[in-house]
């Protein structure tokens, strides 16, 4: 894009369209300067619609809107059959002038830059034009190789061909006067001076610039629309509305993160100009997201979904989701500089879902690029879900992810914070591990999943819930993530003293009953949060002299099959029964199970438990409460509203104070 300095108005819809043209196509080095005046000997001036200073020569344009068959030749031109002016021998005429002036202004040893005439007819926008010309030589050109002719040594009609200097350049500019001033003109809008032209379109300009008061600057965007440049009044109308309800939009948003601030609109009759506060930092489609370390990546999604939900309550949705529309800055901050409000919200938070997604997924946060692959499908439009996980994980402290695979062995370091100490035992696809919290030198449990993609839903809900929540009886979950470089998931929960219950050497009297009643409580909170275990076995229940805690949620699904969910719970009544009653059943079940001798079991399956049950005296467990246990084994039981499984177990107030609840 040249450099563009005008002198005057275009005098017709050619001009205006050539000016465009030549402004925006030739290259950066080139000046152009339009309906601009040369100075004569006489002191006359005489007026040329472009001058393009350029790498070979200086040439005098002069632009021709002629639509037809123009015949071109040395003397006498043709349109159509009719007489038209000799343009060419005009702007040679002015380009003698200019050369003569310069020669007198050049300083000794210094060459004067070759001047030559150029014609440029433009046809009907570039069509409906047809130049035949006597001689190949004549400079006379249409739109499809004017700008091949001003920067190719082939336009030059020099005998010998030599590049313009810049010392050159500065002594045309030197003859022509005022260069600088009238520039300066063109650039200032009220305080704003316009520096760099980012997007030129017919009537339409984006400007870098500069807020100088005096004193200060600071840097803006100026959105400029060249009321008569459109091609009817209908189209510019129509482009005026536009930029006023883009105007009221960033109004109506004053105040909402992610939303630059704008300046009221400036009309001096001939353009209309929106003044936009230049967003900070750079566009995400030039943005080194590999360079960027995980808490700045998780900070700039939260940050995000903050200006998003904002937006999206006061009424409006963004639309522009192109990624050189959206802003980020070294500091994590957001912001979307082309908010359209033409999408629904579904649609808006699909279309930021996948913009951002490139860096949700370089989190290496499972439980963060899940949720933006699910919503740039449509899955999902929960903002408030991932803002809160994404506030989580910053609170607790993520580190970024090692880059190399890593060996599950002693010794190893998981997310930086986990050291494995001792291996506890392991399924098919499952691992469990003693571990130490390096910081805090405290003993912690790390699971380690495989096929983290058919294990994630799962997961995620569980993990998201237990981290919200705190019961005596129900293990502490510490931290979630993915191992780098592999497609396995890990847990970190907080170490729970003790063994399995069916582990447990020497029981006192009261102990199991305590115990029972503890977790009973526990899943009591639980299923009022709608949060269920889905896996008790007696592997899944760790006891202590006072506490029994349960564990492995939902992911110890593949232990409970191998130590007792497989083999004593009716496969056909377990697969319709609700998610309350199966952990009730595998409560009732992992006692009965671990606290019966295996000889008196009476066999295994389902009538194996109820046997085990049986051995039982009543007057131990009282009858309301064996009752209720035969019921939830046979799956009879049925869970009653507004009544605590206590109650509905038939355990009395002293029994349960007893227990210490």
């Amino acid at each position: 894009m040249a450099r563009h300095i005008s002198f005057g108005t275009p005098v017709n819809d050619a001009e205006r369209w050539a000016f465009a043209l030549l402004a925006e196509e030739l290259p950066e080095d080139y000046l152009l300067l339009t309906n601009v005046e040369i100075p004569t000997p006489t002191g006359q001036a005489m007026e040329v619609d472009a001058l393009v200073v350029g790498e070979w020569g200086v040439y005098v344009v002069d632009v021709k809107g002629y639509i037809g068959r123009l015949n071109a030749g040395l003397h006498a031109w043709s349109l159509d059959g009719r007489d038209v002016d000799n343009s060419l021998s005009k702007a040679n005429y002015v380009a003698r002038v200019l050369a003569g002036r310069l020669k007198h202004k050049i300083p000794v040893g210094v060459y004067a830059p070759w001047c030559q005439g150029m014609v440029f007819v433009t046809g009907r926008k570039g069509e409906e034009i047809l130049v035949e010309k006597d001689h190949g030589k004549l400079s006379i050109y249409t739109p499809a190789k004017i700008i091949a002719a001003l920067t190719k040594e082939w336009g030059l009609t020099a005998p010998h061909k030599h590049a313009v200097t810049k010392a050159q350049k500065e002594m045309v500019l030197d003859t022509i006067g005022q260069v600088a001033v009238v520039e300066q003109r063109n650039n200032k809008i009220q305080d704003f001076i316009k520096i760099k032209c980012l997007f030129l379109q017919q009537g339409l300009e984006v400007w870098q610039s500069e807020y100088n008061p005096g004193g200060w600057t600071a840097p803006w965007l100026l959105k400029v629309l060249v009321m008569n440049q459109f091609e009817n009044q209908q189209e510019a109308e129509a482009h005026e509305q536009k930029l006023r309800n883009e105007f009221k939009r960033m109004q109506s948003l004053s105040g909402c993160s992610c939303v630059p601030f704008c300046a009221p609109l400036i009309n001096d009759g001939e353009q209309l100009v929106l003044p936009i506060r230049m967003p900070r930092g750079i566009p995400l489609n030039i943005f080194e997201v590999e360079q960027q370390s995980t808490y700045q990546l998780l900070e700039i999604l939260r940050r995000s979904l903050s200006g998003i939900q904002q937006i999206h309550r006061r009424g409006f949705t963004i639309g522009g989701w192109e990624s050189h529309c959206v802003f980020i800055s070294d500091d994590a901050d957001v912001e979307f500089i082309d908010i359209k409000d033409n999408l629904k919200t579904s649609e808006d938070i699909a279309q930021y879902a996948n913009t951002f997604l490139i860096l949700a997924e370089r989190t290496r946060q499972p439980r963060i690029y899940h949720w933006y692959r699910d919503a740039a499908k449509g899955k999902t439009i929960d903002l408030d879900e991932i803002r809160c996980d994404l506030s989580a994980l910053i609170d607790l402290g993520v580190c970024d992810t090692v880059p190399d695979d890593i060996a599950i062995e002693r010794g190893t370091v998981i997310d930086h914070h986990y050291r494995l100490t001792q291996f506890i035992e392991s399924t098919e696809r499952s691992q469990l591990w003693q571990a130490m919290h390096i910081q805090g030198n405290y003993p912690c449990v790390v699971s380690i999943y495989s096929d983290v993609e058919t294990q994630w839903s799962s997961l995620s809900n569980i993990y998201r819930s237990l981290s919200k929540i705190y019961h005596p009886h129900i293990e502490k979950v510490l931290s979630f993530g993915q191992l780098p470089q592999s497609n396995e998931l890990f847990i970190a929960r907080a170490w729970a003293q003790g063994v399995s219950l069916d582990e447990v050497k020497q029981i006192q009297v009261g102990q199991p009953f305590n115990w029972f009643l503890q977790l009973l409580s526990a899943l009591q909170y639980l299923h009022s949060l709608d949060i269920y275990h889905g896996a008790i076995c007696p592997k899944n229940i760790i006891c202590s002299q006072e506490k029994a805690t349960l564990v492995n949620f939902g992911v110890g699904l593949d232990v409970a099959a191998t130590h007792y969910a497989s083999q004593y719970a009716d496969p056909t009544l377990w697969a319709v029964e609700g998610d309350a009653e199966k952990d009730l059943y595998g409560l009732v079940a992992s006692f009965i199970d671990s606290l019966v001798p295996n000889h008196l079991k009476g066999g295994s399956g389902a009538d194996g438990i109820v046997n085990a049950l049986m051995q039982y005296d009543k007057s131990w467990f009282g009858d309301a409460l064996f009752d209720a246990c035969l019921r939830i084994l046979r799956f009879e039981f049925r869970i009653a509203p507004n009544q605590t499984y206590a109650e509905q177990l038939g355990l009395t107030d002293t029994e349960i104070s007893q227990a210490g609840l």
